[in-house]
């Protein structure tokens, strides 16, 4: 539909109509009949098509037509043309990901893997960078998924952006076989809020590697383990990495060595803190520099 140019008589001005002017004796434009007509039934082709007897007395039925159920067909589940989604559709086609893609190298993730999931399949250790977050809508999200041997490196593609978990910023965090992470992207930050990666950075699954280190368990236990040497008393006085919350349950021990030696725990040493050991070779001998690893649980 358009305006009546073809009509020399309609009287349009710069393309439009415009009303007369006494003043000047400028005359107004004319409406052509065929236009007019043509106006109308556009609309009463809307209203009719919503299942709507076209009424006189009511001016409300082209919205009522835009905003009924009887406008739009439904198209077929998991429909991919363009046409208009009905509520639905959208119910039945599921939460769906944009896409899914895979790659078996190193990879650097971009603008178009945004809203989808991204499966990396690789026998050897590879390097993925997540999309710069500059141009990318806030809150929107990405799913990554580790189904090869290889581990997966995640970082970020610009020294402006960071990898955050729930409490702090991260450097790169790794993948492993079966592991799964969902970042939703914050400012100049894609935020780690999902998968089973997130569990390794909150406070029931935290924990520490090396030697000293401990381990965090949904459960509230928590494992400590460490080393020490004696002194010339043949004593080891332990700090555990973290303080248990609640209290001390025990702790096991023993001696490294060339020979044998027996590691008891001073009693009422342990403590939420810490405890204190006492080594004595076969004979009950105590020296200072003999060694001891221990494993400790609390809770």
């Amino acid at each position: 539909m358009d305006y009546p140019r073809s009509v020399p008589s309609a009287g349009l001005v710069n393309g439009r109509f415009v009303d007369e002017d006494p003043l000047t004796g400028t005359p107004g434009s004319l409406i052509p009949a065929s236009w007019g007509n043509g106006v109308t039934q556009e609309v009463l082709n809307v209203i009719q098509a919503a299942g709507l007897t076209p009424s006189e007395q009511l001016n409300n039925q082209l919205l009522t037509a835009l905003r009924g159920d009887g406008l739009f067909t439904t198209a077929a589940q998991f429909d991919s043309d363009g046409s208009v989604a009905t509520t639905e559709f959208v119910r039945r086609s599921g939460l769906q990901y944009s896409g899914f893609t895979a790659y078996a190298t190193n990879t650097a993730l971009t603008l178009a893997h945004i809203g989808g999931a991204v499966s990396f399949a690789s026998a050897t250790p590879i390097s993925v960078t997540l999309p710069g977050t500059t141009g990318i809508m806030h809150g929107a999200t990405l799913t990554l998924v580790n189904v090869g041997v290889g581990v997966v490196t995640l970082s970020t593609a610009s020294a402006a952006d960071t990898i955050g978990s729930s409490s702090a910023a991260l450097g790169p965090i790794d993948l492993g076989r079966g592991e799964t992470a969902k970042f939703v992207k914050l400012d100049n930050q894609w935020r780690l809020i999902g998968g089973t990666i997130v569990l390794k950075y909150t406070s029931l699954f935290s924990g520490h590697l090396g030697n000293p280190g401990y381990q965090k368990y949904a459960s509230g236990i928590i494992d400590q383990w460490g080393a020490g040497t004696t002194d010339a008393n043949g004593d080891v006085f332990v700090t555990f990495p973290i303080s248990f919350p609640t209290a001390f349950a025990s702790v096991v021990a023993n001696h490294v060595g060339g020979d044998g030696a027996v590691v008891i725990l001073v009693g009422g040493s342990g403590t939420k803190q810490g405890c204190r050991f006492r080594v004595r070779n076969m004979d009950g001998q105590a020296m200072a520099g003999w060694g001891v690893y221990y494993f400790a649980k609390g809770y």
